[in-house]
């Protein structure tokens, strides 16, 4: 079994809610964290926040994998900000497929690198385009 933890941090209650909305599907998850940007928060208080939380799961021997709402935003430079410190991964464009497939093998995938490739697999495999041609297939 992996040891791993998940840290999911966007701006907004995204990140909070997508996790509480991935546990009422999967039950609920062991080292999983959720971190929010609020309007009017300080984005150090935030990067305070994500060390605690990557510390304490290396404390306890975990490798945090780390997934952000939007490339470039600060959820996304406060968990670039913990590479100089921990050796963890971060995937960008969280998404419930994304969240889903990572909390589905997070715990048994022994390589970090298969685990990430199958998160955005499937967070690219989510995106579907509903209209009436998707109702005519057969």
């Amino acid at each position: 079994m992996a040891n791993r933890a998940v840290l999911v941090i966007t701006h907004g209650e995204f990140g909070i809610e997508l996790v509480k909305s991935a546990e009422m599907i999967m039950g609920p998850q062991e080292d999983v964290d959720a971190l929010a940007l609020r309007p009017g928060d300080s984005v150090d208080d935030l990067r305070s926040q994500a060390y605690e939380v990557v510390d304490r799961n290396a404390e306890k021997g975990l490798e945090t994998i780390v997934l952000v709402d939007l490339l470039g935003g600060s959820p996304s430079n406060v968990s670039l900000t913990l590479l100089a410190k921990h050796d963890l991964k971060i995937l960008t464009g969280v998404s419930m497929p994304m969240l889903i497939e990572t909390l589905s093998q997070y715990k048994f995938e022994e390589d970090t690198d298969k685990l990430i490739e199958a998160a955005k697999q499937t967070a690219g495999e989510g995106v579907k385009l509903l209209d009436r041609a998707f109702i005519g297939r057969k």
